[in-house]
């Protein structure tokens, strides 16, 4: 986004959605970052942190943890120990190394996550844990920010020599409270520190009883702290060996610092980078909490908005447990440059008008939105918003005033991209100058090439919306049953104000509602009038449009279920005519080979009457036997073949299932359940469940006079296959064959192309083997070469079940 207008900020309130972010981070960088957040330049950029806001969201459902909470602001500890000599306090050296463990921690977490997070692992890859200099600073300093004793030779040997005498002191102070002899003297019997120095308390007005050094009094003055005279010189060599163990300490920071020192920038790069991967977890966490949706985002196009909800109404509404928050719908660009709010005060106008600008913010900040994941937002190049009261006695404006300053601002900043908001579009002034001045000012915007959304309340401002073809007309809607705001935007038609109905629910005397009803009456504004006749016609017409649609649907749900029923029954079909041709050639290659074997019989016997006779009643048993195969393969469920039978005699009309072909039936059905059909071009045998009987016997008929149906007769004698996939071809030859073939075509030419050849291969395999197809071959040069399959078919001598 080019233009950032902070004003524009303020009045959309960008800062509550940075603290709402800042709320969702731990660690005191990535807040910072999070109250700093701003739209993006670029929409590349844009895109990449909405991909990485997403992935995190993934990680979330998953319940990964990341321990963002152990980063440190180690930015102010860094800047210190660059000069040359500087020592680092030991807790902040502790914090460098706790920070570059929890980055570290996070980049091998993203890491194994790398299916679920490509982007969140490339950044993290770029985190340097420094586990050296980690391991040398958690080898000098412990947990609470003490440096170890192990932290160098002589740091242990100057803290074993503190110990000792420390218990010496220690010893001989405990004899002296341990002396009966002194008791009355001793206020307390405890040992304590004062200026680093053992002291015991001891009764202020004994003092004197023991010799000694008083290093301290309480505040009342009734005891003094004493250092016995016993013990002075070993608090004097204890205070020698701390200042020993002060500077050895002193000096075992300085070397960590120093190891620290040159890697500098690289801790302060790791340190940012693990702020900005919080920053993109808080959004995700964000997100989640607002049931948000990535938005698609564009370089340019229309502002769609859907089942969009106002984030802090949604924070609000969590927060007290109130009433819902509507969602709205709004879309602005595309068939229109400009959408014109009207409707009543109270009725969410600019709750609007602020949600399609905060969420554009929002978006161009590359953060999800509280929306539907189908709603669409350009990559704004700005945002400039007037909305609200700018009245300011201060500055001697008045509201008309500031309102027309801040539309100046704003056309002087606004070009191609810009979303412009603007609340109470022409009020404050004269009704009649305010609309003229607001007409111009819309015009002006969008000549400028901006997407406008407006408010207003101007009868005049809404009739020249209807007129002109890149400014669309929307409301808010009203209850006028319960007076109540619906909290709902129409685009379309515009709104009333409703301001007597509102008036009326706020409780101004009936009285002076009565008055102002009949003043409206008698008024008969010709604009309003004007305006709610278009209001009136645009409504009949979105009730027709709204009826024609519905219509349009169940229309074409209807066709839809009839094409799946159709090709659902197609299929189911075909397979079954696989299936029967399947089971009838592998009666027929049985009885063939019985055939075969009684004719060696037959020719290898002397007997030949004899074997004659032997042998017709054998093929008998091979037809009957060929039969009650051919009737099984009909399969289970089926008429039984008798009822068939009597349905389809001799004579008789009927029509092919699936062919759309009809033909009479020559003699009687035979037992295995075939008939035999005259067709125009010859004679077929099919089962009797493929034949539907039409009409009577039609005995003094010739079978020549059957007749054919149109789509039958007008089969072309070519097919071209140039376009389809494998599938779709394989699928549209077959059905050809088979159409050609009851038409009575000889030869049909096939058109598959050159090309790859993917095709004809296709053709190909489909051809060999086929029962409808005598031969098939490459065409000449004349005929269109290679890119053409003649196909000869057999006659119909040939019935479709596969016999002779």
């Amino acid at each position: 986004m080019d233009t950032l207008d902070e004003r524009t900020f303020a009045l959309l309130e960008w800062s509550a959605i940075r603290e709402m972010l800042a709320a969702e981070a731990a660690s005191p960088v990535a807040i910072e970052l999070a109250r700093g957040v701003r739209p993006l330049r670029t929409l590349v950029e844009a895109r990449g942190v909405q991909e990485e806001i997403g992935e995190f969201r993934v990680l979330l459902s998953k319940e990964t943890a990341l321990p963002f909470d152990r980063l440190f602001d180690i930015r102010e500890s860094i800047r210190l120990a660059r000069p040359e000599g500087a020592v680092l306090p030991a807790m902040d050296l502790l914090r460098v190394a706790v920070s570059l463990e929890a980055s570290e921690a996070i980049r091998l977490v993203l890491g194994r996550s790398r299916g679920l997070c490509p982007r969140l692992h490339a950044i993290a890859s770029q985190l340097d844990g420094m586990p050296d200099l980690v391991a040398e600073i958690r080898g000098a300093i412990e947990e609470t920010g003490e440096v170890k004793d192990t932290a160098s030779r002589e740091l242990a040997h100057v803290r074993r020599r503190l110990h000792d005498l420390r218990s010496l002191i220690q010893s001989r102070l405990q004899s002296l409270l341990t002396d009966l002899t002194l008791q009355p003297f001793i206020a307390e019997p405890i040992i304590t520190l004062r200026n680093d120095r053992f002291v015991i308390p001891v009764k202020a007005n004994y003092r004197t009883a023991l010799k000694g050094v008083v290093q301290d009094r309480s505040a009342s003055g009734v005891t003094v702290f004493l250092e016995p005279q016993e013990v002075v010189e070993l608090n004097n060599q204890g205070r020698l060996l701390q200042r020993s163990e002060e500077e050895e300490v002193r000096r075992v920071l300085a070397l960590l610092t120093a190891a620290l020192r040159p890697r500098a920038d690289s801790i302060l790069r790791t340190l940012l980078l693990a702020a900005e991967l919080e920053l993109r977890y808080a959004a995700a966490r964000l997100a989640d909490r607002l049931d948000c949706a990535p938005p698609t985002l564009k370089e340019s196009g229309p502002l769609v908005l859907l089942q969009a909800r106002h984030p802090l109404l949604l924070r609000q509404t969590s927060a007290t447990g109130g009433r819902e928050v509507i969602p709205i719908d709004l879309r602005v660009g595309g068939d229109f440059d400009a959408l014109l709010v009207t409707g009543p005060n109270t009725g969410g106008k600019t709750v609007a008008l602020k949600t399609a600008g905060l969420l554009s913010l929002m978006a161009v900040a590359g953060l999800h939105l509280p929306a539907s994941p189908d709603s669409e937002v350009p990559f704004f190049s700005g945002v400039m918003a007037d909305i609200g009261d700018e009245q300011s006695i201060e500055q001697s404006l008045s509201t008309f005033s500031s309102h027309i300053g801040q539309i100046r601002r704003i056309l002087g900043a606004t070009g191609r991209g810009t979303l412009v908001l603007l609340d109470e579009l022409g009020a404050g002034t004269d009704p009649v100058e305010g609309a003229c001045l607001g007409i111009a000012i819309l015009e002006a915007l969008l000549e400028r090439g901006a997407l406008l959304i407006a408010t207003s309340h101007l009868d005049a401002i809404k009739a020249y919306a209807y007129s002109h073809h890149r400014i669309e007309n929307g409301c808010v809607e009203f209850d006028l049953d319960t007076l109540r705001p619906l909290y709902r935007l129409s685009i379309g038609p515009s709104g009333r104000s409703h301001a007597l109905a509102i008036a009326s629910r706020i409780g101004l005397p009936s009285e002076v509602i009565q008055r102002a009803t009949t003043l409206l009456g008698e008024g008969g504004d010709p604009l309003r009038l004007l305006v709610e006749r278009l209001e009136g016609e645009q409504r009949r017409v979105a009730e027709e449009r709204a009826v024609l649609a519905r219509e349009l649907e169940e229309a074409a749900r209807a066709r839809g279920e009839a094409e799946a029923e159709r090709d659902a029954a197609w299929a189911e079909a075909v397979e079954r005519q696989r299936q029967a041709r399947r089971e009838v050639d592998q009666a027929v290659v049985e009885a063939r080979s019985e055939i075969d074997r009684l004719l060696r019989e037959f020719r290898s016997t002397e007997s030949r009457g004899k074997a004659a006779r032997e042998v017709r009643e054998r093929l008998t048993e091979v037809e009957r036997r060929t039969e009650a195969a051919l009737a099984e393969a009909a399969g289970p469920g089926r008429e039984p073949d008798a009822s068939r039978a009597e349905r389809v005699r001799h004579g008789q009309q009927v029509r092919i299932k699936g062919f759309d072909q009809r033909g009479i039936v020559s003699g009687e059905p035979t037992p295995a359940g075939m008939v035999e059909i005259q067709l125009p071009l010859g004679k077929v045998r099919l089962p009797l469940d493929a034949v539907v009987p039409e009409g009577g016997v039609r005995r003094n008929e010739a079978p020549s006079s059957v007749q054919v149906s149109r789509a039958s007769t007008e089969t072309p004698a070519e097919l071209n296959l140039i376009g389809c996939d494998a599938s779709e071809a394989a699928r549209r030859l077959d059905q050809y064959l088979g159409d050609a073939f009851l038409t009575g075509l000889p030869t049909v030419r096939i058109i598959h192309g050159k090309g790859a050849g993917v095709l004809r291969r296709t053709v190909t395999e489909l051809l060999q083997g086929h029962s409808l197809v005598a031969s098939f071959r490459l065409g000449d040069y004349l005929e269109g070469g290679i890119g053409i399959t003649i196909v000869e078919l057999h006659s119909h001598t040939v019935s479709l079940g596969g016999a002779a």
